[in-house]
């Protein structure tokens, strides 16, 4: 299930993002002067009346992202509170070769396929890590990794 959450800006949602992060390793990484996270923020437009089918295809191409490419570390989809059909996406992958083998994955072509006439704009911002900080059991707490 996909939440709406306000978000003031892009930058917004990378600190969200970066405070949900719960892999280890990972986050040293993208430390000051890291090059070897790419971090990217997709701003979506969608077709408000196959908005449900879109979340649906999302969210399946989201798990199988992350649980079966070593290289995709997160995947977070948020829609802006005041305009549900404005998708966000905080992608964060191991290297730019694990982006690249990423779109080329079947679940990612599935998913590119099934929702060509449902995305009506599509934005590709990419970002320079600063630092990604997450608690190492999400929610449930633990050790935090920086």
């Amino acid at each position: 299930m996909i939440r709406a959450v306000a978000l003031v800006s892009g930058a917004a949602l990378l600190a969200i993002g970066a405070a949900t992060l719960s892999f280890s390793g990972a986050a040293r990484e993208a430390a000051p002067g890291s090059s070897g996270l790419m971090v990217r923020i997709a701003e979506l437009e969608i077709d408000p009346a196959q908005l449900d089918a879109y979340k649906t295809i999302l969210a399946e191409e989201q798990e199988a992202s992350v649980r079966l490419e070593p290289g995709v570390l997160m995947l977070h989809s948020v829609a802006l509170a005041d305009s549900p059909t404005s998708i966000r996406l905080l992608e964060v992958y191991a290297s730019r070769s694990a982006y690249e083998a990423h779109i080329q994955s079947p679940h990612f072509v599935k998913y590119k396929t099934s929702t060509e006439t449902m995305v009506k704009s599509l934005r590709l911002v990419d970002t320079k890590p600063i630092l990604l900080c997450a608690k190492s059991r999400g929610p449930a707490g633990g050790p935090i990794t920086c």
